[in-house]
């Protein structure tokens, strides 16, 4: 039997930061270039990204409209869509952080879906979730997190998405 849920997994040692006190504000985000300055670090992460993604036949994308929190995203297109989101968190009070330091939580996210445009509808599966990296964790693990994450949306088939049965409308 196949399980149709969330697989969730946080890292303990990580959530230090959760029981830091409240960060002074010191840049803030008012426009899209303080959130452009606020992920710069990222881009330690782009090379290593961009030649997984040529190399397992994902396409990166660039942040999605109205979306300026860091983060970065990359979708395996075809029948079966195969998407990985790597993303800043929110401080302990749900709240952007307006700051880099090296120990700022990011998550993975991984999803696979079918579009029926002919029903208007997207398919749905189990997706695969990590929270709470520290970003210099992140950098030094990356390609262990992106390669579990293929490894988990490759096995994903169709017949698995369809059994579970979820479904919802797909945008206009």
């Amino acid at each position: 039997m196949e399980f149709c849920g969330s697989a969730f997994i946080s890292f303990d040692e990580s959530r230090r930061w959760k029981n830091q006190p409240r960060q002074l504000r010191t840049m803030p985000l008012n426009c899209p270039e303080d959130y452009e300055r606020l992920g710069k670090h990222l881009a330690v992460i782009d090379a290593p990204l961009a030649a997984f993604a040529a190399g397992h036949g994902y396409t990166i994308y660039a942040q999605p409209p109205g979306g300026h929190y860091p983060n970065r995203h990359i979708t395996q297109e075809g029948f079966i869509l195969r998407s990985i989101q790597i993303s800043m968190e929110t401080d302990r009070h749900g709240e952007c952080f307006d700051h880099f330091f090296p120990e700022i939580p990011y998550n993975i996210f991984g999803a696979a879906w079918i579009d029926d445009h002919s029903h208007r509808i997207r398919l749905l599966c189990p997706n695969i979730r990590i929270e709470a990296i520290p970003f210099s964790t992140l950098v030094q693990t990356l390609s262990l997190h992106l390669n579990h994450f293929h490894g988990y949306l490759s096995g994903i088939t169709e017949d698995y998405i369809r059994a579970c049965a979820i479904t919802t409308p797909l945008a206009s």
